[in-house]
């Protein structure tokens, strides 16, 4: 690869308060293929790694405001944040996938109509939605058009759809709003330009619409006969013990010899034409190189993933990972590119775990850049996240919007935050993080001169921070309290 490991692509071990070294890699993700495996069996096993990465990190971009200012160091992330097509940065010698976020606002409009169409929306209904998309329509072609009445008629227009849909299927929907959400959290250009067209987020249409009485059947119309279809070929079993034992091998913290019979795996799956295996093998070869900080070579190998890749899964697992890589070098460009991309791929698969945490994950690129873009990524991610029962989900999501609501001096909002953190992380039998967030919770109340309250906080949060292993964390909050006291 030409690229060594001490350069800016290895995140830098830190030191912590003065205490031993730490490395965040291992420190958060030591126990990620675990839970990966215990989730083996899962319908839908979303992203096997959701905590936040540690923040004592200085990123570039906060030394440039503490040495030149803010508006400098701004417009260097902007510029940075923008590149598109352009050369990866120098620091990346494996070759990048040029996506990008940016979005023309014709491609938006024609996108909804379209989909409204596909779904078979009835003639009256769909005159309805044409009115808004009037109103849209005449916004658009203007010099300066008003951004705010654009996305609330397409708000208006998409729970029309909605409805359609929740009384259609006779189950609640929120796929068009949902959608388009998601779309305006990326860079719209609202300047109207058909021809500017970006083909990571067209929208892929069934072939079949919703109800189309004349030309269709029925929701309710008895189902013809299935068409016998040829069995599937069966993955070489050969094949398959070699993949389930250099997993065993990487599991067993053997990585030598797990990617040595990775490599053999992956010699057979090319013999079979078995891409789709191939692209598991370098899934799991990423993650063996990306648990050890061989970093450069996890991204060869997620990129190789992609290419033969066929199951969305594995893609969203891929760009999920890369992106967290790239968050973690503060490469922001390609960290939002590969975060986008996971939403892109999780909601074809309707997976909302991935979705609200990859969106999270963007808010807190931009809670780090003091941009208050960022709580509007967290509010979506809350509304994603709601729809699931995953507790540890919904405690990250209130944490990261809390401390970004700290940072941004709205100590009430942020306390009540925490307090949603704490709730869902005991509901998720996470003791550790209910007391970190006791703990973020009392720092803030200490800055805002609330002594009492901040006491009470750390008291409670103490007990959990006992039912852990996590002395540092003990002897810092029994350190606050003894002061306090």
């Amino acid at each position: 690869m030409g690229l060594n490991l001490s350069s800016v692509n290895q995140r830098p071990y830190i030191v912590k308060d003065g205490k031993r070294p730490v490395n965040p890699k291992e420190e958060q993700e030591k126990s990620a293929r675990q839970a990966q495996d215990e989730q083996q069996n899962a319908p839908s096993k979303g992203l096997s790694l959701v905590e936040d990465k540690p923040k004592p990190f200085v990123p570039n971009y906060t030394a440039q405001v503490q040495q030149g200012g803010w508006q400098a160091a701004k417009s260097q992330i902007q510029a940075q944040s923008r590149y598109n097509g352009a050369p990866a940065p120098a620091t990346d010698t494996f070759e990048h996938q040029n996506t990008s976020a940016n979005i023309n606002i014709a491609q938006i409009f024609k996108d909804f109509r379209n989909t409204a169409l596909a779904i078979g929306t009835p003639e009256d209904l769909m005159n309805e939605v044409d009115g808004y998309l009037s109103l849209i329509q005449s916004q658009v072609t203007k010099e300066n058009p008003n951004t705010k009445l654009i996305k609330s008629n397409f708000k208006n227009a998409s729970s029309l759809l909605d409805a359609y849909i929740s009384e259609t299927l006779n189950k609640e929907s929120k796929v068009v709003e949902n959608w388009v959400d998601a779309i305006f959290l990326q860079q719209i250009d609202f300047k109207y330009n058909e021809n500017d067209i970006n083909p990571q987020f067209l929208v892929k249409f069934p072939e079949k619409t919703l109800n189309k009485p004349a030309q269709e059947e029925t929701l309710t119309a008895a189902p013809a006969e299935p068409t016998p279809q040829p069995s599937a070929p069966k993955v070489d079993d050969d094949l398959k013990s070699m993949f389930k034992y250099s997993k065993q091998l990487a599991r067993e913290n053997n990585p030598k010899a797990a990617l040595l019979n990775f490599q053999k795996a992956l010699a057979r799956a090319d013999e079979l034409g078995e891409n789709s295996v191939k692209s598991k093998i370098y899934l799991e070869v990423g993650d063996i190189y990306n648990d050890y900080n061989y970093l450069p070579q996890a991204l060869t190998s997620y990129h190789k993933s992609l290419e033969n890749a066929t199951d969305n899964k594995v893609k969203i697992k891929a760009h999920y990972s890369m992106a967290q890589i790239y968050d973690n070098v503060n490469q922001i460009s390609p960290a939002l590119d590969h975060y986008y991309t996971t939403v892109a791929y999780a909601g074809e698969e309707d997976n909302l775990v991935a979705q609200s945490v990859s969106l999270a994950k963007m808010g807190n690129i931009y809670s780090d850049m003091y941009e208050q873009e960022s709580l509007d990524y967290y509010s979506t991610a809350k509304d994603l996240a709601a729809q699931t029962d995953n507790s540890k989900v919904k405690g990250f999501i209130a944490s990261s919007t809390a401390d970004s609501l700290s940072k941004f001096g709205e100590p009430q909002e942020a306390l009540k935050e925490y307090s949603q953190a704490v709730q869902h992380y005991a509901q998720a039998d996470s003791p550790l993080k209910v007391a970190q967030n006791y703990n973020s919770a009392a720092d803030l109340m200490i800055e805002y001169h609330n002594l009492n309250k901040a006491k009470s906080l750390l008291s409670k949060g103490l007990n959990f921070a006992q039912q852990t292993n996590d002395l540092d964390l003990i002897a810092e909050m029994s350190g606050k309290l003894e002061i306090l006291s």
